[in-house]
């Protein structure tokens, strides 16, 4: 994520990253087709950062974002990114919505396998296009969820145990704000639901 956010604020054109990480194998993958795959998602995550109104304060939010990504400190790059995964993400908004939010808004710091899995049955029961993801997809989607926690310092260890609320970097939670996502600022710090 970083390498593509660095390329976009360089100026470089989508079509031009995407054919740059390719070429140059940036992010070390075996197959050039998961190259430009990653790539496209790293683009589309970086494009949800702006709302649709490409207002001048949205813009300059996702611009302000965009560049923590790229060259923040690791824990805010992070917290960027997991932003713009809620906003990209109906699953990701969701398992942060309702699973998370909840929890912390209601002193709940614990978070474990079966916790992930209730929301799983959950979602796939009310999501019609989830209730077709093969036990593959949704392990790996699990993890992939996890793993966002982790790397926030939301959650202990994939295996679960204790979730924390997250202390939102000043820059981050203001941008969000900018972007009309108190909302998700409240739910990440654990002082509100989306």
């Amino acid at each position: 994520m970083r390498i593509v956010a660095d390329l976009r604020t360089q100026g470089e054109p989508d079509d031009e990253i995407i054919q740059r990480v390719k070429r140059e194998n940036l992010f070390q993958y075996g197959t050039e087709r998961m190259l430009a795959d990653r790539a496209r998602a790293c683009l589309q995550r970086l494009d949800a950062l702006e709302n649709a109104d490409a207002s001048p304060e949205s813009r300059e939010a996702a611009a302000r974002l965009t560049e923590l990504i790229a060259h923040g400190a690791p824990e805010a790059a992070g917290q960027a990114n997991l932003y713009a995964m809620i906003r990209r993400y109906e699953l990701m908004r969701a398992f942060i919505g309702i699973e998370i939010a909840d929890r912390l808004a209601c002193l709940d710091y614990t978070f474990t396998r079966v916790d992930m899995n209730a929301f799983f049955t959950r979602y796939q029961l009310e999501n019609a296009e989830a209730a077709t993801w093969s036990d593959a997809t949704v392990y790996r989607i699990k993890s992939t969820l996890a793993s966002c926690l982790i790397n926030v310092s939301m959650l202990d260890s994939t295996k679960g145990g204790h979730l924390s609320p997250l202390m939102l970097d000043f820059e981050v939670e203001s941008a969000m704000k900018e972007n009309g996502d108190a909302d998700i600022a409240a739910a990440l710090s654990g002082l509100g639901a989306m």
